[in-house]
């Protein structure tokens, strides 16, 4: 209550179209503070139940509109009519939030430092936790701020370290820095919100700088440059590719494809020019508002792999496309890398893996590589390479008492698939510790580069004097017991970890589970799925059962997948766990469960729109995700993770058997939740005398 005025706070509909009008309106009002989001931001959040209204009546007092990424809370507008400020209003807007997310690890927003809002966001439960540079020319700092809800967090990072990079054409660049106002950029706009500070990287490419050139007005052209040539990173292309060949086979496809002959107008083989530079400077995604490039978005990622989006996508989908762009397991399916061991006198080859950006001196990285190769007895050296012979990745490790340590991991940062081999590289080390029995991981090499390190911080690893270190933890048990066995341990190593306290809520245990994998928490509030699997799908996706035909299980099986069903909900929800029951068909004889995974995002849409979503994980083609969908074309696809498969399988006999033990009477048809006690009978079955 504000007064004597009855405040109600709650989720914006949808379908309330004169509410999200009004909230539309009261945040275009204040653009200069809060930043521009266009309307279809909005009416995602109402979609996705994350934009909140403090009204009285019918009248809009405030409202707050969120996203959620990964495990947190992230602040995107929090705004109060001007009249109603200091009123409480958004104490109870943010208090809310916490209300309806109170498994999620805290709340995260950014604010400009010279707004003077330390004393609000501190009375509102926040605490300043770094500053990072703003967008725009003027890049005035902002505040990191955290609202903590009191869960166990292995996680040092507020928010990925990982990028979305994206290219800007010629009409994005004015919209953002042309001296005068243009038609429709307000969408444009958005690209420069201050909460996309450290979550989106917008470049130039040569094409942009030849447009500017062709400005006709001398003062108007001067503005641009200074921008373009101040403000951004003008990517380098490979001057290796020939773009004209590239021009034509773009041509010939959007004539195939599309139907449409070009160029249709006096732009279009510039438009062309901009998709080949982002392919040749290694850029997935290219910002435009143009409808003419927009249309050929399909045989530009057909023939180039770049993607071609509206600014509003990019604001909408930030999380998504960056995800997708630094992680394409897809791409390792069916590979044609293989894992060698490192020849001896390679040190001039491996130099394409020497960080210079990260400061370490070629003299330096050499010698330790000599070093590394003069003690064969103590590291294994292992390299990636591709079927040309190309080098991708390299990394050595050795066991050091309840340790793998791993003094050099290195991958070709050039190279499109760099993020993809540093996630899957550091999965295969923990692999290498279960199947071992090491407890520690840790990595040693003094110059790890920023691919590795945003994947390191991803997997929850901790910064340990110069190392950085993750526990292996093949264990399931409750909460006091893991925690009793990882504070043993982290006292053995000087580390400082938060207490588990039981019962813990779903995102925090799947985040423990996921920084400590294979670990698995007995009395968490975390559900598991039994889902069924056709032989088919068990061996694409985790090469189950073994010998059908000859694969590299440690680049092939990857650490993330996708996996398609009906569009009826069988209550499925993530965060959660997923046990793989592998059903038989007329050619496999299986029956069987197989493995578990986690559970981290589940979505429901129309079957060509998740194949967009999620085709980057690969696996299956859009006719196999067609084939999913009912009657209205809706499917649901489980995105899922940390795959660990059990060493025996558990039959259908024995499934049944434990069910009917514990009470749960399975089902196998479908997705089917299971008690605890059933997992954690199932789990210890498929690993017997661990």
């Amino acid at each position: 209550m504000e007064g004597a005025i009855m405040v109600r706070v709650r989720a914006v509909s949808e379908c309330d179209e004169e509410l999200l009008r009004a909230v539309i309106d009261l945040g275009d009002r204040f653009t200069n503070t809060l930043g521009f989001l266009p309307q279809a931001a909005f009416k995602q959040a109402a979609q996705a139940g994350t934009l909140i209204a403090a009204t009285t009546g019918s009248r809009l007092l405030g409202y707050a509109l969120y996203g959620l990424p990964a495990d947190r809370v992230r602040l995107t507008h929090l705004c109060v009519e001007p009249e109603h400020r200091g009123t409480g209003i958004n104490r109870m807007l943010v208090d809310a939030i916490s209300d309806r997310h109170p498994d999620r690890l805290g709340i995260l927003l950014k604010c400009r430092k010279d707004y003077g809002l330390e004393r609000m966001w501190t009375r509102l439960g926040f605490v300043p936790r770094t500053e990072v540079d703003g967008r725009g020319s003027t890049r005035k700092p902002l505040v990191v701020w955290w609202r903590d809800h009191g869960h166990p967090d292995l996680f040092s990072e507020l928010e990925p370290t990982a990028l979305l990079t994206a290219a800007i054409d010629c009409n994005i660049f004015a919209d953002l820095h042309a001296s005068h106002t243009r038609t429709g950029s307000e969408e444009s706009q958005a690209l420069s919100a201050e909460w996309l500070a450290n979550l989106l990287d917008l470049v130039v490419l040569p094409q942009l700088i030849v447009e500017i050139h062709k400005i006709a007005d001398p003062t108007e052209r001067r503005i641009q440059l200074q921008a373009a040539t101040t403000g951004y990173h003008l990517r380098q292309l490979d001057k290796g590719i020939d773009h004209g060949r590239t021009i034509r086979a773009l041509i010939e496809s959007a004539w195939d494809s599309l139907g449409i002959e070009l160029p249709r107008a006096e732009n279009d083989l510039a438009d062309l020019q901009y998709v080949v530079e982002a392919s040749t400077a290694g850029i997935q995604h290219l910002i435009t508002r143009d409808a003419g490039l927009l249309e050929l978005s399909p045989i530009a990622e057909k023939v180039c792999g770049v993607r071609i989006l509206r600014p509003s996508d990019v604001v909408l989908h930030i999380d998504e496309l960056t995800r997708a762009q630094v992680y394409q397991p897809g791409s390792l399916l069916g590979t044609t890398l293989t894992t060698t061991a490192v020849p001896a006198g390679q040190e001039q080859e491996q130099l394409v893996f020497h960080n210079h950006r990260g400061g370490e001196r070629q003299k330096a990285f050499k010698a330790r590589l000599r070093h590394l190769a003069a003690h064969p007895d103590r590291w294994n050296r292992q390299q990636i390479i591709d079927d040309q012979g190309a080098l991708l990745a390299t990394y050595c490790q050795g066991e050091s008492s309840d340790e793998l340590q791993v003094p050099l991991l290195r991958v070709n940062e050039q190279h499109p698939l760099a993020s993809t081999l540093a996630r899957q590289i550091l999965f295969m080390l923990r692999q290498r510790c279960r199947d071992t029995g090491l407890q520690i991981l840790r990595l040693t090499d003094p110059h790890l580069q920023r691919t590795m390190l945003s994947a390191t911080s991803e997997d929850a690893f901790q910064n340990q004097a110069s190392d950085q270190l993750a526990f292996v933890l093949n264990m399931i048990a409750d909460t006091a017991t893991l925690d009793r066995h990882a504070a043993d341990l982290a006292g053995r190593v000087g580390l400082d970890l938060p207490q588990l306290q039981a019962p813990m809520p779903s995102v925090a245990a799947s985040a423990i589970e996921h920084a400590w994998w294979p670990a698995k928490i007995t009395d968490a509030e975390l559900p598991t799925f039994l889902v069924p699997v056709q032989p088919k799908w068990a061996y694409d996706l985790f090469g189950f059962p073994t010998g059908l035909l000859p694969r590299n299980d440690l680049l092939g099986i990857s650490r993330e997948h996708v996996y398609y069903r009906s569009a009826r909900s069988r209550g499925e929800r993530y965060p959660a766990r997923i046990l793989w029951y592998a059903s038989s068909d007329r050619g496999q004889r299986l029956s069987c469960v197989i493995g578990c995974s986690r559970l981290d995002q589940v979505v429901v849409d129309d079957g060509e729109r998740l194949y967009q979503q999620f085709k980057h994980l690969g696996v299956y083609g859009l006719d196999d995700v067609l084939a999913k969908c009912d009657a209205d074309n809706r499917a649901m696809a489980l995105r899922f993770s940390d795959t660990g498969l059990f060493p025996r399988p558990v039959s259908h006999k024995r499934l049944l058997q434990l069910g009917a033990r514990y009470g749960d009477k399975v089902n196998v048809q479908s997705v089917f939740k299971i008690s605890s006690d059933l997992f954690q009978a199932l789990y210890e079955e498929g690993h017997p005398a661990r």
